[in-house]
Protein backbone atom coordinates (compact mmCIF):
# COMPACT_ATOMS: atom_id res chain seq x y z
CA UNK A 1 0.00 0.00 0.00
CA UNK A 2 1.68 2.89 -1.10
CA UNK A 3 2.53 5.31 1.55
CA UNK A 4 -0.07 8.74 2.10
CA UNK A 5 1.52 11.47 0.00
CA UNK A 6 -1.66 13.79 0.13
CA UNK A 7 -2.17 17.37 -0.63
CA UNK A 8 -2.87 19.89 1.81
CA UNK A 9 -7.04 20.23 1.02
CA UNK A 10 -9.46 22.59 2.15
CA UNK A 11 -8.51 25.57 4.95
CA UNK A 12 -8.92 26.12 8.49
CA UNK A 13 -9.56 30.07 8.65
CA UNK A 14 -11.26 32.23 6.09
CA UNK A 15 -12.06 30.07 3.56
CA UNK A 16 -13.00 31.29 0.07
CA UNK A 17 -11.44 35.07 0.77
CA UNK A 18 -11.45 37.21 -2.07
CA UNK A 19 -9.80 40.26 -0.73
CA UNK A 20 -7.95 41.52 1.67
CA UNK A 21 -10.00 42.49 5.47
CA UNK A 22 -8.64 42.73 9.07
CA UNK A 23 -10.03 40.24 11.88
CA UNK A 24 -9.12 41.68 15.39
CA UNK A 25 -6.59 39.37 17.23
CA UNK A 26 -7.74 41.41 20.44
CA UNK A 27 -7.39 45.06 21.78
CA UNK A 28 -3.77 46.77 21.21
CA UNK A 29 -2.21 47.85 18.65
CA UNK A 30 -2.76 47.95 15.25
CA UNK A 31 -0.12 45.31 14.15
CA UNK A 32 -2.13 43.07 16.42
CA UNK A 33 -4.55 42.20 13.74
CA UNK A 34 -4.60 39.34 12.06
CA UNK A 35 -4.43 40.26 8.02
CA UNK A 36 -5.29 38.25 4.92
CA UNK A 37 -2.43 37.63 2.61
CA UNK A 38 -4.04 37.96 -0.40
CA UNK A 39 -0.68 37.78 -2.91
CA UNK A 40 0.30 34.62 -1.30
CA UNK A 41 -3.42 33.31 -2.12
CA UNK A 42 -6.39 31.81 -0.36
CA UNK A 43 -6.03 31.25 3.05
CA UNK A 44 -2.87 32.64 3.88
CA UNK A 45 -2.90 35.40 6.79
CA UNK A 46 -0.26 37.60 7.92
CA UNK A 47 1.09 36.91 11.66
CA UNK A 48 0.70 39.85 13.30
CA UNK A 49 3.81 41.88 13.43
CA UNK A 50 5.23 40.07 11.13
CA UNK A 51 6.04 39.88 6.94
CA UNK A 52 5.58 36.27 7.35
CA UNK A 53 2.23 34.84 6.24
CA UNK A 54 0.82 31.42 7.13
CA UNK A 55 -2.02 29.00 5.74
CA UNK A 56 -3.06 25.97 8.36
CA UNK A 57 -4.69 23.01 7.09
CA UNK A 58 -5.62 19.56 7.61
CA UNK A 59 -7.76 16.33 7.71
CA UNK A 60 -9.25 13.65 9.40
CA UNK A 61 -9.91 10.12 7.64
CA UNK A 62 -11.49 7.51 8.55
CA UNK A 63 -11.50 3.79 6.19
CA UNK A 64 -12.95 0.64 6.63
CA UNK A 65 -11.50 -2.02 4.60
CA UNK A 66 -12.75 -5.20 3.56
CA UNK A 67 -10.01 -7.98 1.86
CA UNK A 68 -8.87 -11.36 0.75
CA UNK A 69 -8.01 -13.69 3.71
CA UNK A 70 -4.95 -15.41 2.39
CA UNK A 71 -5.09 -17.06 5.85
CA UNK A 72 -7.40 -18.51 8.94
CA UNK A 73 -5.25 -15.91 11.02
CA UNK A 74 -5.66 -12.88 8.34
CA UNK A 75 -7.77 -9.83 9.05
CA UNK A 76 -10.81 -9.79 6.60
CA UNK A 77 -11.94 -6.83 7.97
CA UNK A 78 -10.16 -3.43 9.35
CA UNK A 79 -10.51 0.20 10.46
CA UNK A 80 -7.59 2.84 10.10
CA UNK A 81 -7.73 6.57 10.96
CA UNK A 82 -5.78 9.22 10.12
CA UNK A 83 -5.12 12.90 11.25
CA UNK A 84 -3.11 15.01 9.48
CA UNK A 85 -1.92 18.97 9.92
CA UNK A 86 -0.28 21.30 7.98
CA UNK A 87 1.96 24.81 7.93
CA UNK A 88 2.72 26.69 4.93
CA UNK A 89 4.94 29.76 5.78
CA UNK A 90 5.50 31.83 3.27
CA UNK A 91 7.35 35.29 2.90
CA UNK A 92 8.85 38.03 0.28
CA UNK A 93 12.03 38.57 0.45
CA UNK A 94 14.44 40.73 -1.97
CA UNK A 95 15.78 37.05 -3.54
CA UNK A 96 12.12 35.45 -3.97
CA UNK A 97 9.98 33.87 -2.04
CA UNK A 98 11.16 31.83 0.75
CA UNK A 99 8.75 29.35 1.89
CA UNK A 100 8.47 26.66 4.83
CA UNK A 101 6.28 23.71 4.60
CA UNK A 102 5.50 21.03 8.12
CA UNK A 103 2.92 18.12 7.29
CA UNK A 104 2.58 15.58 10.20
CA UNK A 105 0.23 12.58 10.42
CA UNK A 106 -1.16 11.01 13.00
CA UNK A 107 -2.25 6.69 12.12
CA UNK A 108 -4.48 4.95 15.02
CA UNK A 109 -5.17 1.34 14.09
CA UNK A 110 -5.50 -1.72 15.29
CA UNK A 111 -6.02 -2.10 19.49
CA UNK A 112 -5.90 1.66 19.43
CA UNK A 113 -2.19 1.77 18.04
CA UNK A 114 -1.14 5.15 17.65
CA UNK A 115 1.40 6.17 15.05
CA UNK A 116 2.65 9.36 14.44
CA UNK A 117 4.74 10.00 10.78
CA UNK A 118 6.75 13.29 9.19
CA UNK A 119 5.08 13.45 5.82
CA UNK A 120 6.97 16.77 4.67
CA UNK A 121 9.44 19.17 6.26
CA UNK A 122 11.00 21.34 3.55
CA UNK A 123 12.08 24.90 2.82
CA UNK A 124 12.23 26.20 -0.67
CA UNK A 125 14.58 29.62 -1.73
CA UNK A 126 13.86 30.67 -4.87
CA UNK A 127 14.56 27.14 -6.89
CA UNK A 128 16.05 25.40 -4.05
CA UNK A 129 14.34 23.04 -2.52
CA UNK A 130 15.74 21.36 0.40
CA UNK A 131 14.75 18.96 3.19
CA UNK A 132 12.15 16.02 3.67
CA UNK A 133 9.91 16.35 0.48
CA UNK A 134 8.28 14.23 -2.52
CA UNK A 135 10.77 12.87 -4.68
CA UNK A 136 11.47 14.92 -8.00
CA UNK A 137 10.83 11.12 -10.37
CA UNK A 138 7.91 11.14 -11.96
CA UNK A 139 4.71 13.53 -11.66
CA UNK A 140 1.65 10.51 -11.02
CA UNK A 141 1.48 10.38 -7.48
CA UNK A 142 2.06 13.64 -6.25
CA UNK A 143 -0.25 15.63 -9.24
CA UNK A 144 -2.65 13.04 -9.22
CA UNK A 145 -2.89 10.01 -7.51
CA UNK A 146 -4.26 11.60 -4.05
CA UNK A 147 -7.44 10.48 -3.66
CA UNK A 148 -7.09 6.61 -4.16
CA UNK A 149 -6.09 4.12 -1.30
CA UNK A 150 -5.52 1.16 -3.66
CA UNK A 151 -1.61 0.37 -4.38
CA UNK A 152 -0.08 1.08 -8.11
CA UNK A 153 3.24 0.49 -9.51
CA UNK A 154 5.18 3.92 -9.48
CA UNK A 155 7.66 5.70 -7.75
CA UNK A 156 5.46 7.46 -4.76
CA UNK A 157 8.49 8.38 -2.15
CA UNK A 158 9.35 11.47 -0.03
CA UNK A 159 12.74 11.34 0.96
CA UNK A 160 15.58 13.46 2.13
CA UNK A 161 17.12 15.76 -1.07
CA UNK A 162 18.29 18.85 -2.47
CA UNK A 163 17.16 20.21 -5.56
CA UNK A 164 17.28 23.11 -7.76
CA UNK A 165 14.36 24.27 -10.47
CA UNK A 166 15.30 26.52 -13.18
CA UNK A 167 11.77 27.86 -14.54
CA UNK A 168 11.98 28.60 -18.25
CA UNK A 169 8.97 30.55 -18.29
CA UNK A 170 5.82 29.37 -20.89
CA UNK A 171 5.08 26.81 -17.95
CA UNK A 172 8.23 24.77 -18.89
CA UNK A 173 11.13 23.92 -16.14
CA UNK A 174 13.78 21.55 -15.12
CA UNK A 175 14.87 19.99 -11.64
CA UNK A 176 18.25 18.77 -10.39
CA UNK A 177 18.18 16.75 -7.47
CA UNK A 178 20.26 14.77 -5.17
CA UNK A 179 17.96 12.62 -2.88
CA UNK A 180 19.10 9.92 -0.34
CA UNK A 181 20.31 6.78 -1.82
CA UNK A 182 19.68 5.06 1.28
CA UNK A 183 15.62 5.75 0.43
CA UNK A 184 16.19 3.54 -2.70
CA UNK A 185 18.46 0.67 -1.94
CA UNK A 186 17.89 -2.52 -1.55
CA UNK A 187 19.57 -6.45 -0.67
CA UNK A 188 21.46 -7.91 -3.65
CA UNK A 189 21.46 -11.68 -3.87
CA UNK A 190 24.99 -13.58 -3.05
CA UNK A 191 25.70 -16.87 -4.16
CA UNK A 192 26.55 -18.98 -1.49
CA UNK A 193 25.49 -20.26 1.73
CA UNK A 194 23.35 -19.16 2.94
CA UNK A 195 21.22 -18.65 -0.17
CA UNK A 196 19.29 -15.48 0.62
CA UNK A 197 19.99 -11.62 -0.02
CA UNK A 198 22.19 -9.77 1.78
CA UNK A 199 22.46 -6.34 2.71
CA UNK A 200 24.47 -4.04 -0.01
CA UNK A 201 27.48 -1.51 1.13
CA UNK A 202 26.68 1.59 2.28
CA UNK A 203 25.53 4.40 0.19
CA UNK A 204 28.48 6.80 -1.09
CA UNK A 205 26.83 8.58 -4.04
CA UNK A 206 23.52 10.26 -3.48
CA UNK A 207 20.90 9.26 -6.34
CA UNK A 208 21.10 11.79 -9.34
CA UNK A 209 17.24 12.27 -10.27
CA UNK A 210 16.38 14.52 -12.92
CA UNK A 211 13.37 15.88 -14.75
CA UNK A 212 11.83 18.21 -17.36
CA UNK A 213 8.19 19.13 -17.65
CA UNK A 214 6.03 21.39 -19.17
CA UNK A 215 3.07 22.76 -17.18
CA UNK A 216 0.11 24.57 -18.83
CA UNK A 217 -3.80 24.96 -19.21
CA UNK A 218 -4.31 21.76 -21.21
CA UNK A 219 -2.42 19.51 -18.72
CA UNK A 220 1.16 18.35 -18.09
CA UNK A 221 4.10 16.45 -20.13
CA UNK A 222 7.26 15.05 -18.34
CA UNK A 223 10.12 12.96 -18.86
CA UNK A 224 12.24 12.03 -15.47
CA UNK A 225 15.60 10.05 -14.99
CA UNK A 226 17.58 8.87 -11.99
CA UNK A 227 21.26 7.46 -11.49
CA UNK A 228 21.62 4.53 -8.09
CA UNK A 229 24.82 3.31 -6.84
CA UNK A 230 24.73 -0.47 -6.23
CA UNK A 231 27.55 -1.07 -3.64
CA UNK A 232 28.53 -5.41 -3.15
CA UNK A 233 29.17 -6.39 0.64
CA UNK A 234 33.45 -5.85 1.21
CA UNK A 235 35.92 -8.47 1.67
CA UNK A 236 36.32 -11.63 1.87
CA UNK A 237 33.01 -11.03 -0.55
CA UNK A 238 33.33 -8.96 -4.27
CA UNK A 239 33.40 -5.41 -3.00
CA UNK A 240 33.32 -2.65 -5.66
CA UNK A 241 30.30 -1.21 -7.18
CA UNK A 242 27.33 -1.53 -9.90
CA UNK A 243 25.28 1.87 -11.29
CA UNK A 244 21.31 1.16 -11.90
CA UNK A 245 19.14 3.69 -13.21
CA UNK A 246 15.38 4.66 -14.39
CA UNK A 247 13.91 6.95 -16.80
CA UNK A 248 10.37 7.83 -17.34
CA UNK A 249 7.73 9.71 -18.96
CA UNK A 250 4.20 11.03 -18.28
CA UNK A 251 1.60 13.04 -19.33
CA UNK A 252 -1.77 14.63 -17.83
CA UNK A 253 -4.47 16.21 -20.13
CA UNK A 254 -7.59 18.05 -19.39
CA UNK A 255 -10.37 16.37 -21.14
CA UNK A 256 -13.25 19.51 -21.90
CA UNK A 257 -15.81 17.08 -22.46
CA UNK A 258 -17.17 17.60 -18.79
CA UNK A 259 -16.13 19.76 -15.94
CA UNK A 260 -12.86 17.28 -13.43
CA UNK A 261 -12.59 15.13 -16.73
CA UNK A 262 -9.03 14.16 -17.16
CA UNK A 263 -6.48 11.21 -18.23
CA UNK A 264 -3.23 10.54 -16.96
CA UNK A 265 -0.76 8.23 -17.53
CA UNK A 266 3.13 7.12 -16.22
CA UNK A 267 5.62 4.62 -17.45
CA UNK A 268 8.92 3.98 -15.97
CA UNK A 269 11.70 1.32 -17.08
CA UNK A 270 14.50 0.73 -14.31
CA UNK A 271 17.44 -1.51 -14.72
CA UNK A 272 19.56 -2.15 -10.78
CA UNK A 273 16.89 0.42 -9.57
CA UNK A 274 13.52 -1.58 -9.02
CA UNK A 275 12.33 0.99 -5.98
CA UNK A 276 11.28 3.79 -9.18
CA UNK A 277 8.91 1.03 -10.10
CA UNK A 278 7.19 1.31 -6.84
CA UNK A 279 7.96 -2.19 -6.33
CA UNK A 280 11.10 -2.69 -4.77
CA UNK A 281 12.99 -5.77 -5.36
CA UNK A 282 16.56 -7.62 -4.76
CA UNK A 283 18.41 -5.13 -7.31
CA UNK A 284 21.66 -7.11 -7.67
CA UNK A 285 23.11 -10.84 -7.78
CA UNK A 286 27.04 -11.81 -7.42
CA UNK A 287 29.08 -14.52 -6.90
CA UNK A 288 32.71 -14.36 -5.00
CA UNK A 289 34.26 -16.85 -7.25
CA UNK A 290 33.56 -15.83 -11.09
CA UNK A 291 32.79 -11.73 -9.68
CA UNK A 292 30.00 -12.45 -11.53
CA UNK A 293 27.42 -9.72 -11.28
CA UNK A 294 23.70 -8.94 -12.77
CA UNK A 295 20.90 -6.77 -12.17
CA UNK A 296 17.08 -6.91 -12.18
CA UNK A 297 15.18 -4.78 -15.01
CA UNK A 298 11.74 -4.05 -15.33
CA UNK A 299 8.78 -1.65 -16.59
CA UNK A 300 5.63 -0.45 -14.66
CA UNK A 301 2.82 1.60 -16.20
CA UNK A 302 -0.11 3.70 -14.32
CA UNK A 303 -2.97 5.39 -15.94
CA UNK A 304 -5.84 6.98 -14.41
CA UNK A 305 -9.36 8.87 -15.87
CA UNK A 306 -11.45 11.01 -13.71
CA UNK A 307 -14.58 13.40 -14.16
CA UNK A 308 -16.77 15.05 -12.47
CA UNK A 309 -20.41 13.35 -12.73
CA UNK A 310 -22.07 16.25 -10.95
CA UNK A 311 -20.26 19.14 -9.20
CA UNK A 312 -20.63 16.67 -5.76
CA UNK A 313 -19.84 13.97 -7.27
CA UNK A 314 -16.33 12.46 -8.46
CA UNK A 315 -15.22 9.12 -9.91
CA UNK A 316 -11.79 7.84 -11.03
CA UNK A 317 -10.97 4.64 -12.59
CA UNK A 318 -7.25 3.21 -12.40
CA UNK A 319 -5.07 0.38 -14.14
CA UNK A 320 -1.34 -0.34 -13.21
CA UNK A 321 0.56 -3.29 -14.50
CA UNK A 322 4.49 -4.38 -12.90
CA UNK A 323 6.89 -6.66 -15.10
CA UNK A 324 10.47 -7.12 -13.34
CA UNK A 325 12.64 -9.62 -13.99
CA UNK A 326 15.23 -10.86 -10.85
CA UNK A 327 18.99 -10.67 -10.90
CA UNK A 328 20.81 -14.13 -11.54
CA UNK A 329 24.19 -15.00 -12.11
CA UNK A 330 23.27 -17.76 -13.73
CA UNK A 331 25.07 -20.32 -12.42
CA UNK A 332 23.08 -23.55 -11.92
CA UNK A 333 23.09 -23.53 -7.69
CA UNK A 334 22.61 -20.71 -7.64
CA UNK A 335 19.03 -18.90 -6.42
CA UNK A 336 18.04 -16.39 -8.61
CA UNK A 337 15.71 -12.83 -7.67
CA UNK A 338 12.47 -13.99 -8.11
CA UNK A 339 10.39 -12.64 -11.56
CA UNK A 340 7.50 -10.28 -10.80
CA UNK A 341 4.16 -10.00 -12.43
CA UNK A 342 1.86 -7.87 -11.09
CA UNK A 343 -1.36 -5.37 -11.58
CA UNK A 344 -4.14 -3.93 -10.12
CA UNK A 345 -7.14 -2.44 -11.51
CA UNK A 346 -10.51 -0.48 -9.83
CA UNK A 347 -11.67 2.87 -9.01
CA UNK A 348 -13.50 5.20 -6.64
CA UNK A 349 -16.57 7.55 -6.36
CA UNK A 350 -16.27 10.23 -4.06
CA UNK A 351 -19.72 12.73 -2.97
CA UNK A 352 -18.85 15.85 -1.27
CA UNK A 353 -22.29 16.11 0.96
CA UNK A 354 -20.80 19.72 2.02
CA UNK A 355 -18.08 21.37 1.89
CA UNK A 356 -15.08 19.98 3.32
CA UNK A 357 -17.08 16.34 3.87
CA UNK A 358 -17.25 13.92 1.71
CA UNK A 359 -18.04 9.78 1.41
CA UNK A 360 -16.50 7.56 -0.75
CA UNK A 361 -16.30 3.53 -1.82
CA UNK A 362 -13.63 1.68 -3.63
CA UNK A 363 -13.25 -1.73 -5.24
CA UNK A 364 -10.04 -2.99 -6.75
CA UNK A 365 -8.75 -6.06 -7.86
CA UNK A 366 -5.00 -6.75 -7.34
CA UNK A 367 -2.71 -9.71 -8.71
CA UNK A 368 0.81 -10.56 -7.38
CA UNK A 369 3.06 -13.34 -8.64
CA UNK A 370 6.35 -13.89 -8.57
CA UNK A 371 8.58 -17.12 -9.48
CA UNK A 372 12.52 -17.11 -8.70
CA UNK A 373 15.21 -19.71 -7.89
CA UNK A 374 16.38 -22.41 -9.84
CA UNK A 375 17.07 -26.16 -9.84
CA UNK A 376 17.19 -27.10 -6.31
CA UNK A 377 16.24 -23.36 -5.25
CA UNK A 378 12.88 -23.07 -6.69
CA UNK A 379 10.11 -20.40 -5.52
CA UNK A 380 7.07 -19.24 -6.31
CA UNK A 381 4.24 -17.06 -4.99
CA UNK A 382 0.60 -16.04 -6.11
CA UNK A 383 -1.54 -13.47 -4.27
CA UNK A 384 -4.90 -12.04 -5.70
CA UNK A 385 -7.85 -11.09 -4.45
CA UNK A 386 -10.24 -8.66 -3.88
CA UNK A 387 -10.25 -5.05 -1.61
CA UNK A 388 -13.06 -2.81 -1.07
CA UNK A 389 -13.07 0.20 0.99
CA UNK A 390 -15.31 3.06 2.83
CA UNK A 391 -14.05 6.42 3.74
CA UNK A 392 -15.55 8.97 5.40
CA UNK A 393 -13.01 12.12 5.10
CA UNK A 394 -13.04 15.45 6.29
CA UNK A 395 -10.66 18.55 5.20
CA UNK A 396 -10.09 21.98 6.48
Amino acid sequence: MKAAMFGLVGLLMGSGVAHAQDLPAGKGAADSYLQACVAMGVGFWQLPGSDTCVKISGEVRADYVITRQRTREDDYTGFTTRGQIGFDARTDTDYGLLRSFFLIDAYVGPAAKTEFVIDKAFLQFGGLTAGYAHSFFGIYDLDYGNDLLQPYFGYAATTNLIAYTQDFGAGLSATLSLEDARATRSNVLRFGFPFEPQPAGGAVLPDIVGNLRLDRDWGTLAVFGAGHQIRYPGPPQIGGSSYGYAVGAAFGLNLPIRSGAHIAVEGTYADGASAYLGWQQVDAAYENFSRRTDLGRGWAITGEMGVNITPALTVNLLGSYLDFSGATTRDFVNPAAPDVRGWVAGGNAVYTVTRGLSFGIEGFYSSYRAKGGQDFFPYEEDIRGWTGVLRVRRTF
